[in-house]
Protein backbone atom coordinates (compact mmCIF):
# COMPACT_ATOMS: atom_id res chain seq x y z
CA UNK A 1 0.00 0.00 0.00
CA UNK A 2 1.42 3.42 -1.00
CA UNK A 3 1.81 6.26 1.76
CA UNK A 4 -0.92 7.94 0.30
CA UNK A 5 -3.44 5.59 0.57
CA UNK A 6 -1.96 4.42 3.94
CA UNK A 7 -2.79 7.55 5.37
CA UNK A 8 -6.72 8.27 3.49
CA UNK A 9 -7.20 4.46 5.64
CA UNK A 10 -5.83 6.07 8.69
CA UNK A 11 -8.20 8.77 8.32
CA UNK A 12 -10.75 6.81 8.21
CA UNK A 13 -10.60 4.45 11.13
CA UNK A 14 -8.29 2.24 9.96
CA UNK A 15 -7.90 -0.74 8.52
CA UNK A 16 -8.47 -3.11 11.56
CA UNK A 17 -11.72 -0.58 12.18
CA UNK A 18 -12.96 -1.67 8.58
CA UNK A 19 -12.79 -5.43 9.02
CA UNK A 20 -14.44 -5.24 11.84
CA UNK A 21 -17.99 -4.18 9.86
CA UNK A 22 -20.16 -6.56 7.75
CA UNK A 23 -22.25 -3.52 6.05
CA UNK A 24 -22.97 -0.17 6.46
CA UNK A 25 -26.43 1.17 5.51
CA UNK A 26 -27.33 5.02 5.00
CA UNK A 27 -30.81 6.51 3.97
CA UNK A 28 -30.19 8.28 0.57
CA UNK A 29 -32.38 10.71 -1.49
CA UNK A 30 -32.06 10.14 -5.59
CA UNK A 31 -30.88 13.46 -7.01
CA UNK A 32 -29.44 14.96 -10.37
CA UNK A 33 -30.58 15.01 -14.10
CA UNK A 34 -29.24 12.07 -15.26
CA UNK A 35 -31.94 9.51 -14.75
CA UNK A 36 -34.22 12.12 -16.42
CA UNK A 37 -32.24 11.55 -19.16
CA UNK A 38 -32.33 7.64 -19.13
CA UNK A 39 -36.38 8.28 -19.41
CA UNK A 40 -36.74 7.53 -15.61
CA UNK A 41 -38.91 9.83 -13.18
CA UNK A 42 -36.99 10.98 -9.74
CA UNK A 43 -38.65 11.41 -6.68
CA UNK A 44 -37.59 12.53 -3.03
CA UNK A 45 -38.69 9.36 -1.72
CA UNK A 46 -35.57 8.31 1.67
CA UNK A 47 -34.48 5.15 0.63
CA UNK A 48 -32.39 2.92 2.62
CA UNK A 49 -28.83 1.28 0.93
CA UNK A 50 -27.19 -1.36 2.36
CA UNK A 51 -24.03 -2.21 1.02
CA UNK A 52 -21.89 -5.12 2.18
CA UNK A 53 -18.26 -3.79 2.53
CA UNK A 54 -16.26 -7.30 2.15
CA UNK A 55 -17.92 -8.44 -1.11
CA UNK A 56 -19.74 -6.89 -3.86
CA UNK A 57 -23.27 -6.93 -3.32
CA UNK A 58 -25.83 -3.79 -2.00
CA UNK A 59 -29.40 -3.52 -1.75
CA UNK A 60 -31.82 -0.04 -1.96
CA UNK A 61 -35.43 -0.46 -0.36
CA UNK A 62 -38.12 0.67 -1.18
CA UNK A 63 -37.41 0.11 -4.57
CA UNK A 64 -40.47 0.50 -7.44
CA UNK A 65 -42.98 -0.52 -4.73
CA UNK A 66 -43.39 -0.22 -0.59
CA UNK A 67 -42.73 -4.06 -0.56
CA UNK A 68 -40.04 -4.27 -2.48
CA UNK A 69 -35.86 -4.06 -2.70
CA UNK A 70 -33.56 -4.06 -4.80
CA UNK A 71 -30.15 -7.34 -4.91
CA UNK A 72 -27.07 -5.99 -6.55
CA UNK A 73 -24.25 -8.37 -7.17
CA UNK A 74 -21.91 -8.00 -10.59
CA UNK A 75 -23.45 -11.60 -11.64
CA UNK A 76 -26.99 -10.66 -11.39
CA UNK A 77 -29.79 -7.69 -10.37
CA UNK A 78 -32.92 -8.33 -9.00
CA UNK A 79 -36.24 -6.21 -7.70
CA UNK A 80 -37.58 -8.60 -4.92
CA UNK A 81 -40.47 -8.52 -2.97
CA UNK A 82 -39.55 -8.33 0.84
CA UNK A 83 -40.70 -11.90 1.01
CA UNK A 84 -37.81 -12.77 -1.54
CA UNK A 85 -40.58 -13.77 -4.49
CA UNK A 86 -38.77 -12.44 -7.61
CA UNK A 87 -40.34 -9.39 -9.25
CA UNK A 88 -37.84 -8.95 -12.21
CA UNK A 89 -33.80 -10.08 -12.89
CA UNK A 90 -31.21 -9.94 -14.96
CA UNK A 91 -28.25 -12.35 -15.28
CA UNK A 92 -24.57 -10.67 -16.33
CA UNK A 93 -26.45 -7.19 -15.80
CA UNK A 94 -23.10 -5.38 -17.30
CA UNK A 95 -23.50 -7.25 -20.19
CA UNK A 96 -26.75 -5.36 -20.96
CA UNK A 97 -25.27 -2.24 -21.78
CA UNK A 98 -23.79 -3.11 -24.95
CA UNK A 99 -24.67 -0.51 -27.46
CA UNK A 100 -25.61 2.15 -24.77
CA UNK A 101 -25.49 5.48 -25.79
CA UNK A 102 -26.46 8.65 -23.49
CA UNK A 103 -29.68 9.23 -24.68
CA UNK A 104 -30.68 5.49 -24.74
CA UNK A 105 -33.56 4.50 -22.27
CA UNK A 106 -32.66 2.47 -19.32
CA UNK A 107 -35.58 -0.11 -17.20
CA UNK A 108 -35.70 -0.45 -13.98
CA UNK A 109 -33.12 -3.06 -13.59
CA UNK A 110 -30.67 -0.82 -15.69
CA UNK A 111 -31.19 1.53 -13.06
CA UNK A 112 -31.05 -1.03 -9.99
CA UNK A 113 -28.01 -2.56 -11.42
CA UNK A 114 -26.32 1.85 -11.89
CA UNK A 115 -27.81 2.05 -8.11
CA UNK A 116 -25.99 -1.12 -6.93
CA UNK A 117 -22.45 -0.92 -8.55
CA UNK A 118 -22.11 3.14 -8.05
CA UNK A 119 -23.06 3.33 -4.11
CA UNK A 120 -21.10 0.15 -3.34
CA UNK A 121 -18.20 1.46 -4.72
CA UNK A 122 -18.58 5.08 -3.37
CA UNK A 123 -19.06 3.48 -0.02
CA UNK A 124 -16.30 0.96 -0.17
CA UNK A 125 -13.58 3.61 -1.70
CA UNK A 126 -10.53 4.20 -0.32
CA UNK A 127 -11.41 0.38 1.29
CA UNK A 128 -11.72 -1.31 -2.08
CA UNK A 129 -8.41 -0.06 -3.19
CA UNK A 130 -6.50 -1.90 -0.68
Amino acid sequence: MNELLARIIDAHGGIDRWNRYERVEATIVRGGGFFRLKGLPQDSTLRRMTVWLHEERSSVFPFGAPDQRTIFTPEKIAIEKLDGTIVAERQVPRDSFGGHQMHTPWDALYRAYFNGYAMWTYFTTPFLIT
